[in-house]
């Protein structure tokens, strides 16, 4: 069964440097102790695979919000995302202790959230 992880709005700074994740999610994921760094790898809604890297900035920076770097730029590109598009992320349980991430990205047309491919 699929898990909601979080939702977002992208804003400028989304689609043209890195993901801000909101911090109130940043449990979803799983850090080993004392690293601030993980890859996440996530498919999204053709069945491709897209590795992030989620890194949260070290102890004594004030700016201390998970984001999202590595592919997500090309994914922004790929999915021809702008600033005003949301995602989706979530995960399920995997074989064993695995977790598999999925990622949806939408665009508002009028009232409606659709799926950009």
């Amino acid at each position: 069964m699929e898990q909601h992880c979080f939702t977002k709005l992208l804003s400028p700074t989304d689609t043209t440097h890195r993901l801000t994740v909101p911090m109130a999610n940043l449990g979803e994921f799983e850090f080993p102790t004392g690293q601030h760094a993980i890859n996440i790898e996530a498919t999204d809604t053709t069945e491709q695979q897209w590795i992030f890297r989620l890194s949260i900035r070290r102890n004594n920076n004030p700016n201390s919000r998970p984001v999202f770097t590595g592919r997500w730029i090309r994914f922004v590109k790929e999915k021809g995302l702008r600033a005003g598009d949301r995602i989706v992320f979530s995960r399920q349980q995997a074989e064993g202790d695995g977790v598999q991430y999925r990622i949806r990205a939408e665009r508002k047309i009028f009232k409606y959230w659709v799926n950009v491919q």
